[in-house]
């Protein structure tokens, strides 16, 4: 690579990376929770319900019985390990510059040893997976979390979120590397994404999300709350603050006006005889 090829990729990145250490809290969660737009997001999840049972599941379904557990653990990993290089991006424009070479690392030590990523033998080296993409990045960087948005096709997201996952597919750098060396068009991009689609269903399966939801009361508010604290936790990187440690009202400046006592009701002095 030229030096004024590698000057044109960090020298963004670092300036990014400056920016995110001078943001002084990530953006507040607050709209996203009250759900202004709850109406048209629970129209969307029911049709998405039905787009899954039609769909998704079944082919879901059909994936899980044709390959087994081990290959489809193998598939995961591997699609896993093509999203290291945009956490690594999204790190450094955080300002995680330890984390962002530890996800290199990762990211080298699978490609290498763990065939194209197909084994994660990172994680046993002391290299767990710590995922990055610009929904967290714009949080650290203070945006806001704007409405909590039913995405079609896609599901729960914000609309800091939906901004992020649309500048992710934009700007990945190992699309941008691949397509370097091997023409990639869109029906292969398409092709990708559903097979993603596919594996993310069947681990839903695995991880026991169809019977968490079937036993709610309101599958709706119940995917809407996990969505938000998964996200609260991701951008917080595992350790979201404590709601009970919320900061204190602000003080009244020295020198104000103190407020005047309450009056007390005049005592009632009893008439009767002492008993």
């Amino acid at each position: 690579m030229r030096p004024t090829c590698f000057v044109r990729i960090a020298a963004p990145l670092l300036a990014l990376a400056v920016s995110a250490c001078v943001t002084p809290h990530p953006g507040s969660n607050a709209q996203a929770l009250a759900d202004p737009w709850e109406k048209t997001n629970r129209r969307i999840y029911t049709v998405n319900k039905k787009l899954d049972k039609y769909g998704a599941r079944p082919l879901a379904v059909g994936y899980r019985t044709v390959i087994p557990g081990a290959a489809r653990r193998g598939i995961g990993n591997g699609f896993s390990n093509l999203k290291e290089p945009l956490s690594f991006a999204n790190a450094v424009a955080q300002g995680k510059v330890k984390q962002a070479f530890r996800t290199l690392d990762r990211f080298m030590i699978n490609s290498l040893l763990g065939v194209g990523g197909l084994a994660d033998h990172a994680t046993d080296l002391g290299r767990p997976e710590e995922p990055e993409d610009f929904g967290q990045t714009l949080a650290v960087w203070g945006v806001k979390s704007g409405p909590f948005v039913m995405l079609p096709l896609i599901g729960p997201s914000t609309l800091r979120d939906a901004t992020g996952f649309a500048v992710d597919i934009f700007t990945d750098p190992f699309d941008y590397g691949r397509t370097a060396v091997i023409k990639f068009g869109l029906t292969d991009k398409v092709g990708k994404f559903a097979a993603q689609v596919i594996d993310l269903r069947s681990q839903l399966i695995d991880n026991g999300a169809e019977g968490l939801l079937a036993n709610s009361l309101d599958e709706y508010a119940t995917v809407r709350s996990a969505y938000l604290q998964r996200r609260q936790s991701s951008i917080y990187d595992g350790n979201p603050p404590d709601p009970d440690d919320a900061p204190a009202p602000p003080m009244a400046p020295t020198g104000a006006a103190s407020p005047a006592p309450a009056v007390s009701p005049p005592a009632v002095v009893p008439l009767g005889p002492k008993r």
